[in-house]
């Protein structure tokens, strides 16, 4: 079965995105301040410092991990673990007949097992 991993370069460009929002922050600060205006504006620049430090550390984590959340990466069975499987169980739930449900790995509309093709976007199901 597919599984839908997260994506290593998005989730390191958010964490780029982060270390410049840091950046911000600490020019915002220092314009402020410079610039004889009252504290409450430099306190934003901390409040943008805050929130990319918490951003990078989530995101660069997220790229470089093993273990990531995300949904842009798809893996085949057994190539990686997934942790949104470990915490919420299988996702493949048991249809009335006892079969397990099928799932189109390309827009995730349900299908019954013994479908050929998805009745939504009508592309060819892998053999279950």
């Amino acid at each position: 079965m597919k599984s839908i991993k997260p994506g290593r370069g998005p989730s390191m460009m958010g964490g780029i995105g982060a270390i410049f929002a840091a950046v911000f922050g600490v020019i915002w600060m220092i314009a402020a301040l410079s610039m004889g205006a009252p504290p409450l504006f430099a306190a934003f620049g901390v409040i943008f410092i805050a929130m990319a430090i918490v951003n990078a550390v989530y995101h660069i984590k997220n790229a470089t991990g093993k273990k990531r959340y995300s949904a842009f990466d798809i893996t085949e069975d057994g190539e990686e673990n997934d942790p949104l499987n470990e915490r919420f169980g299988d996702s493949q739930k048991k249809t009335v007949s006892g079969e397990k449900a099928q799932f189109c790995p390309y827009c995730g509309t349900k299908a019954e097992a013994t479908f050929l093709y998805c009745t939504k976007c009508g592309k060819e199901l892998p053999n279950g």
